[in-house]
């Protein structure tokens, strides 16, 4: 029996993350947003002194813009790894919020810093910030604008044995919840990146979601796995012989 991965990311995140999971699993790829880029005015970043990335989609809005060689605080592996690629110089924030601007209090950069970021924060780094002495300007360069899911979505879920569905976000948690409506498919197995994200889910659908141990890729990849492991096991309970 062959789990369903959902995966509600863009596209392209979407097919490089699946690639991490590999193994035996069926895999359906549903959106909840599109990302988009936003017109900005450049000269926000004219004195910069190094950039806030609080998300991979920050950084390609930026191609083009006098910035290689600038440090880049990126808040996790991802960012950092698209930032290195773009030619910054990179500080790991330890793949959450709080974490990244722990470190840049201990740092005490030379500021200004621009945070390039999208329309919705999660956390105003700016304020945060402010108190510690560290100058930040923040800029909107991109967009994560709602998607519909199709009928089929919802009616692929219904069929399958098992849905392994990973929320990256609050935001996700919040869109899944509202596509899922009453809908609650058998075997459905939630993996949430923080206990934040897994806190804007309705209450029935918090209870037995797995928390990432780290909020980053590889501890959603952990977390995914041990979700999968779980659902096979309690199959087998089920059904001992492993008829499918």
């Amino acid at each position: 029996m062959r789990p369903l991965l959902l995966l509600t990311r863009p596209e392209p995140q979407a097919r490089r993350f699946a690639e991490r999971i590999g193994g035996d699993i069926d895999l359906l790829i549903a959106p909840l947003s599109e990302v988009a880029p936003v017109a900005f005015d450049p000269a926000v970043f004219t004195d910069a002194a190094g950039l806030i990335l609080t998300s991979v989609n920050a950084v390609p809005p930026l191609t083009g813009l006098p910035l290689r060689g600038l440090p880049a605080w990126c808040v996790g592996p991802a960012t950092a790894k698209a930032a290195a690629r773009a030619g910054y110089v990179v500080h790991e924030g330890g793949g959450d919020a709080e974490t990244l601007i722990a470190r840049l209090v201990r740092a005490k950069p030379e500021g200004p810093l621009v945070h390039a970021h999208g329309v919705h924060l999660a956390r105003d780094l700016v304020a945060a910030l402010a108190p510690h002495g560290i100058a930040v300007r923040g800029t909107v360069v991109y967009e994560a604008r709602p998607l519909a899911w199709p009928p089929e979505v919802l009616d692929r879920m219904k069929t399958a044995p098992c849905v392994v569905a990973p929320l990256f976000s609050p935001r996700a948690a919040d869109r899944f919840a509202q596509h899922l409506g009453a809908t609650r498919p058998q075997g459905l197995r939630l993996v949430a990146i923080s206990d934040n994200c897994a806190a804007r889910l309705p209450e029935d659908l918090r209870h037995g979601t797995i928390i990432a141990l780290t909020p980053d890729s590889d501890g959603m990849v952990r977390a995914i796995l041990l979700a999968m492991s779980q659902e096979r096991h309690d199959t087998l309970r089920r059904d001992p012989t492993g008829d499918k």
